[in-house]
């Protein structure tokens, strides 16, 4: 009598320790790493008639996943070295909640995905039927403390289950992220963002060269992160924003206008026309010069930036970093610049990437060499992208 109460003790402090461990990983997993993801699917699902507050979600998602392993942690009855396996099913209810992912205005999960949850799905419940019937051949009769450690098991391959499955695209969470910042207007926040992979989403560069226009850093630090569509990688379509409509309205608010179809294919002549119908505005003329130079850098056209750059800046060492870094580069590949400007520093840095690019070595490591030190610089860009 003693040794079965003791058991079902035992029992209900692996249970117990097993809800507390999923509530704990599932709510910060909803909330630090899936935020934004389940903001912009409640967002397409409701049409845009409800929004998704982080902690409310991911505190009603965790209460409904953790009642459903408690309810089942009590139907199946398993012995206590495998009473994890009864979160089983939240696990892959959470999968699916996270894996799939925006496009257009839908959420695709991918029939592939769909597919093997559910052979994961029926091959676990078959599992926990098995355990069920021939537990005591498995487990000894007699429970002891150390007998918990296979709860601990299955949970972290739960979790490992959970993040393979869930969406994890870096590129994808950090537009996300970038576009809830921007509908609240958090521009120092968004141009302090630093998207890990090597390609970021080409909205996230769109928005974070917008807020470090506001931030009057276009020029220092548009560089500093990787820019592949050129100049039309500082503008972006209606549609392309994943999580709200009126996000396109945000963006171009600053600016007073909106690129029309044809037009928006040429960001240098819009960025223009801004600066000539903005010439006496003293507020708005810096920032669309800004993006009016940068149009130029990004799409290489050394000769043209050169030629106006002193119509709006002085050339001295108040000038961006960026463009001095340009200056320096064109006075090196001109025989007769039209613009000259001294940096010692500069030229000396300058001469260091040259050598490093002219060693004798794999073109890869030769790259990778540049990438490091002076992968933030205009430079790079011109050079090697």
């Amino acid at each position: 009598m003693q040794n079965n109460e003791k058991n079902k003790y035992m029992w209900r402090v692996a249970k117990w320790c097993s809800t507390l461990l999923f509530a704990l990983f599932s709510f910060f997993y909803l909330y630090s790493m899936q935020s934004e993801l389940l903001a912009c699917f409640q967002y397409i699902l409701s049409d845009g008639l409800t929004s998704y507050s982080p902690f409310v979600g991911s505190m009603l998602l965790t209460l409904l996943l953790v009642f459903i392993g408690e309810v089942l942690a009590y139907a199946w009855g398993l012995p206590m070295a495998f009473v994890a396996l009864s979160y089983f099913p939240s696990a892959v209810l959470l999968a699916l909640i996270t894996g799939g992912t925006p496009m257009q205005g839908e959420i695709y999960g991918g029939g592939f995905l769909w597919g093997w949850l559910a052979f994961v799905l029926v091959l676990g419940s078959l599992t926990v039927a098995l355990l069920r019937k021939y537990a005591s051949y498995i487990v000894r009769e007699k429970y002891h403390y150390t007998d918990m450690w296979p709860n601990a098991v299955f949970l972290l391959l739960l979790f490992i289950f959970v993040g393979t499955v869930g969406n994890s695209n870096e590129p994808l969470h950090y537009q996300l992220k970038a576009e809830r910042l921007l509908s609240e207007e958090r521009y120092e926040e968004i141009a302090d963002l630093k998207c890990p992979s090597s390609e970021p989403a080409p909205v996230f560069g769109a928005i974070r060269a917008l807020a470090l226009a506001q931030e009057h850093r276009l020029g220092d630090e548009l560089f500093r992160e990787a820019q592949a569509r050129k100049a039309l990688g500082l503008m972006v379509g209606e549609h392309d924003f994943l999580s709200g409509d009126s996000l396109a309205y945000t963006f171009y608010k600053m600016w007073g206008a909106r690129p029309g179809k044809h037009i928006a294919q040429n960001p240098e002549l819009f960025f223009k026309m801004l600066l000539d119908r903005s010439a006496a505005d003293s507020l708005q003329n810096p920032v669309a010069a800004d993006y009016y130079l940068c149009s130029l850098l990004l799409d290489r056209k050394l000769d043209q930036f050169a030629a106006v750059i002193d119509t709006y800046y002085p050339l001295n060492d108040s000038l961006p970093k960026h463009y001095r870094e340009a200056l320096v580069l064109y006075k090196r590949l001109r025989t007769n610049p039209v613009c000259i400007y001294e940096d010692e520093s500069l030229e000396e840095d300058y001469s260091d990437f040259l050598s490093i690019s002219r060693e004798k070595a794999l073109p890869e490591v030769r790259k990778n060499r540049l990438r490091k030190a002076y992968g933030k610089t205009y430079w790079y860009y011109y050079t090697c992208r």
